[in-house]
Parts: C-alpha cells; sequence; structure tokens
C-alpha cells in the first residue's frame, strides 16, 4: 500500500471514530489528509470503499503482525499469549478503528463490509479455537465453543477497559494473566464434568449466520473441526479412527499458513475415500478450497 493511500485510510478512522461515519464526508477527509478532494477519488471509489478499505487495512495488520511472531517455535500456551499480545498491541496502534467500531456498532453498510467483518471475527474465534486444541487435546473438544467465547470474552472486556475508557493496565502480562485464568476454567470444567452450554453444532452456527447470514459457505477450519466430530462417532477400527483424525489435524496445521498449499489438500482428502459419512464434508472442502 503507498504511502498517500495508508495517511487516507489513517485520517478517515480518525474522523470516523471522532464524528461518525455518517457525519464525516470525502471533503473532511481530504482535507485533514492535506490532499485534494479528486485524490481521494483516485484511491477509492466511495466512502464505503474507504470504510471496506479500512477493514481490510486492519486485518492485514493484524495477520503481518502474527505471522511475524513466528509462533512455531513456542510451546501451545506461549503460542496463544503471543497471539494475544500482538492482538493487543494492533489493538493499541489502531485505537481509532476500535472506537470507530464501537462508535457505529460494527456499521452494516452493504453486504462487502458485513462479509468482511465477518470473515475477521471467525477467523479470530477459529484461531483461539486452534490454538486451545493444541494447548488441551482432545479432551478440550466437547467445552470448545464456550472456552473460544470465554477467551474472547476476557480479552476483549480488558481491551475495551484500555481502549475506550483509558484504563492504565499492563498490556505486556495480560496474555499471562488471562491464559492462567482460562487454565482454570478449563481444568475445572473437564474435573467437574461440566455440561457445555453451547452444543458444537449451535457454535457453527452461530459463527456462520451472524449479521444477516453473511458467509453462507462455510469456512474450511469449521469443515475440518465438523469432520472430526464426525469421526470420533463412526464405529469403524481405532486404527483407521486414529488415521483420519491425524489426517484432519495435519489439514488443520496446514491452514494455519498463509498461502495453504491446495496440492496438500487433493492429496490427503483421498484419505478419506469409502468412508461415506465423510462424504459431504470432502466435497464441502473442495468447493471451500475452490480445489477443482
Amino acid at each position: 500500500m503507498n504511502e498517500k493511500k495508508k495517511l487516507i485510510l489513517e485520517t478517515a478512522m480518525q474522523l470516523f471514530a471522532k464524528k461518525g461515519f455518517h457525519s464525516t464526508s470525502i471533503q473532511e477527509i481530504a482535507n485533514e489528509s492535506g490532499i485534494s478532494k479528486g485524490a481521494v477519488y483516485l484511491h477509492f471509489q466511495s466512502k464505503d470503499d474507504v470504510l471496506y478499505s479500512i477493514f481490510s487495512y486492519y486485518y492485514e495488520k493484524l495477520q503481518q503482525k502474527i505471522s511475524e511472531a513466528k509462533l512455531d517455535s513456542y510451546t501451545p500456551e506461549e503460542r496463544l499469549q503471543k497471539l494475544l499480545q500482538a492482538q493487543a498491541q494492533e489493538i493499541l496502534h489502531h485505537k481509532e478503528f476500535i472506537i470507530m467500531q464501537f462508535r457505529e456498532q460494527a456499521i452494516a453498510m452493504n453486504k462487502e463490509i458485513d462479509e468482511l467483518i465477518m470473515k475477521i471475527r471467525i477467523d479470530s474465534l477459529q484461531t483461539l479455537a486452534s490454538g486451545l486444541k493444541d494447548l488441551y487435546g482432545e479432551r478440550i473438544t466437547p467445552i470448545l465453543p464456550d472456552c473460544v467465547l470465554l477467551l474472547d470474552g476476557m480479552f476483549s472486556s480488558y481491551m475495551k477497559l484500555i481502549v475506550l475508557q483509558d484504563i492504565e493496565l499492563n498490556v505486556e502480562e495480560l496474555p499471562t494473566f488471562i491464559m492462567s485464568r482460562m487454565h482454570d476454567v478449563v481444568e475445572g470444567m473437564l474435573r467437574n464434568h461440566t455440561k457445555p452450554f453451547l452444543s458444537l453444532d449451535q457454535a457453527y452456527s452461530i459463527y456462520q449466520e451472524t449479521q444477516s447470514g453473511a458467509c453462507e459457505q462455510k469456512s474450511p477450519i469449521i469443515l475440518l473441526s465438523e469432520m472430526e466430530t464426525a469421526i470420533n462417532q463412526l464405529t469403524i477400527k481405532d486404527s483407521r479412527k486414529n488415521e483420519l483424525i491425524e489426517t484432519v489435524r495435519f489439514l488443520m496445521k496446514e491452514l494455519e499458513n498463509e498461502r495453504p498449499r491446495r496440492f496438500i489438500f487433493r492429496g490427503m482428502l483421498h484419505q478419506f475415500e469409502g468412508v461415506s459419512e465423510l462424504d459431504s464434508y470432502t466435497t464441502d472442502l473442495v468447493d471451500a478450497l475452490d480445489l477443482e
């Protein structure tokens, strides 16, 4: 992204946070940026386009920070802490973006913006789900949706205090504190055999259907999670079941890469052939990843 386009987005973010999206004009964005109105239109077709680009810009910056963290070199718990730390740093660096979202209540402007907002939300929850599963293993599966929402809720609540109310908290220590509390929650629920509040089906439905039905196609990570649940319910030999689960988890790991390799999926999906109960999942994965 060139510097002028970045300047326009940063300026628009500040104005939207201060005045609101509807009360801010392209002319004001141009004036505050120190460029002509025509120059703004050279980079963006409309104010909606500016807003879409703000969400896209923030999402790309967050993904870049996560990538730069080189998470593969850490333990599962350290990876989750680093993920939370990267998110916290980006939130603080782009406070105006967060304030803008709360001021406008996520701004349901058009289908494209709704879908992008939902993609960011789903990706965030899926990343937390993957991290928790890596940390606690298969035993967390029944309560995973609840744990994801509890972790996301804790983190979001503390960040709101920092961003919206200017409460001075130690952001460096926050991920460690939150992960300690998650240990208390997870181990307590497992020890007490706590019944999940959210079922896996309910959780997937929530992730897919919020915001007026945006993102109708299920994402690959959700399809693989559903597939693993289905495999665990199959009445087949344990050796075959373990083989299928290992394949699913290998593909989940591949999805963590910035650019998942399609040839890997094309090859590995053959492992599920002959198991009719999984046919619908493999078909949906082919569509979701455009493997045809």
